[in-house]
């Protein structure tokens, strides 16, 4: 790699410049966070218009089974991202280089594996989720479909954090553009089989998502390899082992997968009391999600920017403006997402009308996302404040402040307001909301404390 590419993506540390380098950074990680959720979202969109409630929450519970999977590897993600960004605020490009490879080969080695456990025990999983069997016949064949290109598809998460961590936010945002006109195109021409296209509904959704998948996957590994990026990862150095240098990946990445760990496990018995109230809540709860996660968009974009300038702060030896730079992109997520959180309370009802499912769907997710306003401001809250202290390398506290929300928020409120006081779907969001409301009130308070200005990494 020459010195002029690598110079290119460089982050602008000088503090009169913040704003504008929150905003590079941010900007390209909110569109491709964008795009990245209209994968699912397209194939929700396309799967309502057919007018199957068991289809709708069979890609449902389907993508609830993928995005328990991808946090193994976004936590492998945060590691890379960690160390990368120490190293680049050193300047040290090499170490910075070799933590890629390290982590590129460790994406590999998790992404057999998980293939070789999912594959078979998709049915079983998604009966353990409380799913009737007609919705868990469709959504097993969708998650085959779908994990049959993780090969590519995991490690281009590992790819993507490191581009992100050296200060590229760009190059991740193009291939995710690449990824979703691709599975968009394919999508319709699978789904509903226009002209000589065969008709699959289902199954043609899981084939355009999965070969977007491999497509992005393929991209990333391929401008990691050749150098038009930030840092330029050589394929043979995937064979050598560094068993010291995957420790310290796996000693920042563990507790980031803890924290998966409890999330998903505390989503999956969150699901499982949405899956108990019947199809017709769950495929409202479904379409609600879909457009909720566009929400994200500004909390993801502004913690990646978060992260990526705690590390490279830090790595420069610069402890003040690793604290503001987290401080100015928390204040500009609560802002954007209290906004998108009014948008949610106008006009709940209207949104929801583009996925064309029946009236009692439309009419209770409308309900959910007017409730999902609530929480806005503190979800933002919560996604940069811990974007900016993984990126400082503290992982552990985002952990115990997810186990947490998990143990004494999330499933025991969503229970006592969804069952035991019977508000049913309504009571399932405003647990939600309560949830987010107190961890972002507890990662705040370590924040505050500033131990994680003193980590080594």
């Amino acid at each position: 790699m020459s010195k002029p590419s690598a110079e290119r993506y460089m982050i602008d540390l000088q503090p009169a410049n913040l704003s504008r380098t929150i905003a590079k950074l941010a900007a390209p990680a909110i569109l491709e966070n964008l795009l990245v959720t209209a994968v699912f979202f397209a194939d929700a969109l396309l799967i309502g218009w057919l007018k199957d409630d068991v289809a709708l929450a069979a890609v449902g519970l389907g993508g609830t089974v993928m995005f328990v999977a991808n946090g193994l590897f976004q936590a492998m993600a945060v590691g890379a991202i960690a160390l990368v960004a120490r190293f680049c605020g050193e300047r040290d490009l090499a170490r910075a280089e070799h933590v890629a490879a390290q982590a590129l080969l460790l994406g590999f080695l998790f992404s057999g594996l998980l293939m070789a456990l999912v594959i078979p025990l998709a049915d079983p999983l998604l009966v353990l989720l409380g799913a009737e069997p007609d919705v868990v016949r469709e959504g097993a064949r969708y998650i085959r479909i779908v994990m049959s290109t993780s090969l590519l598809s995991f490690p281009m998460m590992v790819a993507n954090g490191i581009m992100r961590g050296a200060g590229d936010t760009f190059t991740p945002m193009w291939i995710t553009l690449a990824m979703n006109v691709w599975n968009v195109a394919a999508a319709v021409l699978l789904v509903f089989g226009p002209g000589p296209f065969p008709e699959m509904r289902l199954v043609g959704a899981g084939w355009a998502a999965a070969s977007a998948r491999a497509i992005g996957g393929v991209l990333a590994l391929a401008v990691l390899f050749s150098g038009r990026t930030a840092l330029r990862v050589r394929p043979a150095s995937l064979l050598r082992w560094d068993g010291a240098l995957v420790w310290r990946i796996l000693r920042l990445a563990l507790p980031n997968l803890g924290e998966s760990l409890i999330s998903r496990a505390g989503y999956l018995a969150f699901i499982s009391i949405v899956t108990r109230l019947g199809t017709v809540p769950l495929a409202a709860h479904q379409v609600a999600l879909r457009v909720e996660s566009i929400s994200f968009m500004p909390g993801w974009g502004l913690s990646v920017s978060a992260a990526t300038l705690a590390g490279q702060y830090l790595g420069a030896g610069d402890e003040d403006m690793a604290d503001r730079a987290i401080r100015r992109n928390l204040l500009w997520a609560v802002v954007l997402m209290g906004s998108v959180g009014g948008f949610f309370a106008l006009f709940g009802r209207s949104i929801v009308t583009i996925f064309g499912s029946t009236p009692e769907v439309l009419d209770l997710a409308g309900m959910a996302v007017r409730i999902a306003a609530v929480e806005q401001p503190f979800l933002g809250a919560q996604m940069v404040l811990a974007g900016g202290l993984r990126g400082a390398g503290d992982t552990h506290t985002p952990m115990w402040v997810t186990l947490f929300g998990v143990a004494f928020l999330r499933v025991a409120v969503v229970y006592l307001f969804a069952v035991a006081l019977g508000w049913g779907l309504a009571g399932v969001w405003w647990g939600t909301a309560v949830d987010w409301a107190g961890r972002s009130m507890l990662i705040w308070w370590f924040f505050r404390r500033g131990k994680w200005k003193a980590l080594r990494v």
